[in-house]
């Protein structure tokens, strides 16, 4: 009862609270302002009543450089828009700071502005530190984002105008812009709402639409909902073909025209949470604004707290309900609530609330991977018989030379009822103990196991390690039918308690005796020869995993093939390829088809004798350095098959 309660209920418990504390924390800030960028910005149309006109590279290729003067080309701009009284915009906003008087020019502009109405001009405040000392000049509280200044248009230009700010408003997590600052407060105290704000609220009182400012938090930021990606609301527009008549008034009537640098040398674009790897010119994103004032698709942000409450809950039940049913179930389920999670976060976007859109995913999958392993550690405890298994092995040569040869199955045939097959196998040991092995075995009546090994290195501790191998395969495949997961299971067990650092080159596969159906994977080993009736063997080159007991946590891949009635299957270790004469040549696979060719339509124990002889012819009396270890299978089918 005790070990109940501590598996299903205190263990899960620990690890929710461990992990859900991890997140709250912040470890996913920055991954899940990525995240929330992806699922949410940057999918609205533009809208048609926002026309930007840029000050792109084309003008200031036929203007000169930015300065003073440009002063007198937004005069000649502002006199273009309003000089068809039925044909004006209804709001013009110049995202550009007019501060401090140059000359006659500044006139000229204030009066254009004032000709035309409704126009904005830039502010911007200078923010700092600001500390407030007691009268013993003792520090009493520091103000971090202090307005320590205000930057306004020259006089004649601010009375003929209306103001709003551009200050921007990066995101200190990772200096993305998806934020704004509805308003600023002056150091007299007077608030100043943004340019996007002042404009949308001149265009719509204008349009007799009801203006609505988005909910704030205590800095009088907000969350900026992006219509369009960078450039969405480029119409390749600018300030040069206005000026030259060339845009007709029909294109600005009755909307709102943003004016303001479009060009990489003017330094004013941002890298927003519509696209981080393509900068947005702060015209845009001053219409991005507006649009979403205009649209009244204003989000606000959900408190982390609650969400934060919500999700704990939630992990705590589902925490339990991991560790208690199968894997493949909890998968399953851990996919589902995954996905339920994200449509959930896009319906609360819908609904007007941005909520994190990774906190949930990650927790339900760190638990559910928690889940797994600690159902692995339960079923390695469970297995720790086997130790006994090893234990036994005596370190004796003779011992181990006799457990080694007994261990193999050396009865032929091993099924004698079973006449869907034939299969015979042979090792050949070396003048030392060897690592080679073999195995076959039923796993059930449709089932039969094949499996052949090479341990590195020689003498006992392979010989030990090979029956350790062995008999861990044999265990492991008992349960499992898939030779993927037998071999990922077995390399993280010997990886656990391999100090020795040795290793063993697998290939098994599972035959479907009714079928036919050979399902296989390798780790390391040597390709495997295939005869498909009624062609000849041929080299199968499988794909190769790493070998077992190299290194922790490798995942294997089965593959399959169809044996029809008539197929044999040849594997060996690399004792056949590798032989070698009197001349340091191998014996070589080339040869070994060869081999296996000249005695293809006979008996697996006939093909084995063929290609001993064949080893033997070729090495003649240079001395054996290494097992020669074979097994040969004959499918015939069902008994009512013939080939």
């Amino acid at each position: 009862m005790k070990s109940t309660v501590i598996r299903y209920f205190l263990i899960p418990l620990a690890i929710t609270i461990l992990v859900l504390g991890i997140i709250y924390a912040g470890a996913l800030r920055y991954l899940d302002r990525q995240a929330q960028d992806s699922l949410y910005q940057g999918r609205g149309i533009p809208s048609n009543d926002i026309l930007i006109i840029g000050i792109d590279n084309d003008t200031l290729e036929a203007f000169g450089p930015y300065g003073p003067n440009y002063r007198t080309y937004m005069t000649a701009a502002l006199e273009k828009l309003a000089a068809d009284p039925d044909n004006r915009p209804a709001v013009t906003a110049i995202d550009i700071l007019y501060e401090g008087e140059t000359g006659s020019a500044d006139d000229e502009l204030a009066i254009a502005a004032a000709k035309l109405g409704n126009v904005v001009t830039a502010c911007m405040a200078e923010f700092g530190s600001d500390i407030t000392w007691d009268d013993n000049g003792r520090a009493l509280s520091l103000n971090a984002a202090a307005v320590l200044g205000f930057v306004e248009p020259y006089p004649s230009l601010k009375s003929a105008t209306h103001q709003g700010h551009i200050n921007a408003m990066l995101d200190s997590v990772d200096g993305v812009m998806r934020h704004a600052m509805l308003y600023v407060t002056k150091p007299s105290g007077e608030r100043v709402y943004s340019m996007a704000a002042e404009t949308a609220r001149l265009y719509m009182e204008q349009k007799g639409r009801s203006f609505t400012l988005p909910t704030v938090n205590a800095a009088g930021h907000y969350y900026v909902p992006f219509t369009g990606q960078p450039g969405a609301f480029d119409d390749k527009l600018n300030l040069l073909n206005l000026i030259y008549g060339r845009i007709p008034s029909s294109v600005w009537t009755g909307k709102v025209v943003l004016i303001g640098p479009y060009a990489p040398s003017l330094q004013d674009a941002y890298v927003t949470a519509a696209n981080r790897s393509i900068l947005m010119n702060g015209v845009e994103y001053q219409a991005n604004v507006i649009q979403s004032l205009f649209d009244h698709n204003l989000k606000s942000e959900a408190s982390d707290v609650w969400q934060f409450v919500v999700m704990a809950l939630f992990c705590v039940a589902v925490s339990f309900l991991f560790f208690r049913v199968n894997p493949r179930i909890g998968g399953l389920l851990c996919f589902l609530f995954i996905f339920m999670s994200l449509l959930g976060s896009w319906a609360f976007w819908l609904a007007g609330y941005v909520v994190h859109v990774l906190w949930l995913p990650v927790a339900l999958l760190v638990l559910y991977l928690a889940s797994i392993i600690a159902r692995y550690i339960r079923t390695a405890r469970e297995r720790r018989a086997l130790e006994l298994e090893k234990e036994r092995v005596s370190t004796e040569l003779n011992l181990a030379t006799r457990i080694q040869s007994n261990y193999l199955p050396k009865i032929f045939p091993p099924f004698p009822d079973r006449h869907e097959f034939d299969l015979y196998a042979s090792m050949t040991p070396a003048r030392a103990v060897g690592g080679d092995l073999y195995d076959f075995f039923l796993i059930d009546d449709d089932h039969l196991c094949l499996v052949i090994g090479d341990v590195s290195g020689k003498g006992v501790p392979a010989s030990l390690f090979m029956m350790l191998s062995s008999a861990l395969i044999h265990h492991v495949a008992t349960k499992e039918l898939s030779p993927a997961k037998i071999l990922t299971e077995v390399n993280a067990e010997i990886c656990n308690r391999n100090p020795e650092e040795m290793f063993v080159t697998v290939w098994l596969g599972i035959l479907e005796i009714s079928t036919g159906i050979l399902t296989a994977a390798s780790a390391g080993h040597e390709y495997p020869a295939i005869r498909h009736y009624p062609g000849s063997f041929e080299l199968l080159k499988d794909k190769h995993g790493f070998v077992i007991g190299g290194m922790e946590g490798i995942r294997y891949r089965d593959y399959t093939l169809t044996l029809e009635p008539g197929s044999r299957l040849f594997i060996y270790t690399d004792g056949v390829p590798e032989a070698t004469n009197a001349n340091q040549e191998m014996f070589g696979t080339d040869r070994m088809i060869q081999a296996l060719r000249t005695a293809e339509h006979h008996d697996p124990r006939t093909i084995l004798s063929a290609v001993q002889s064949a080893v033997s012819t070729f090495v003649g009396q240079a001395e054996q350095f290494d097992d020669l270890t074979m097994l040969c299978l004959e499918y015939r089918g069902p008994e009512n098959s013939n080939p």
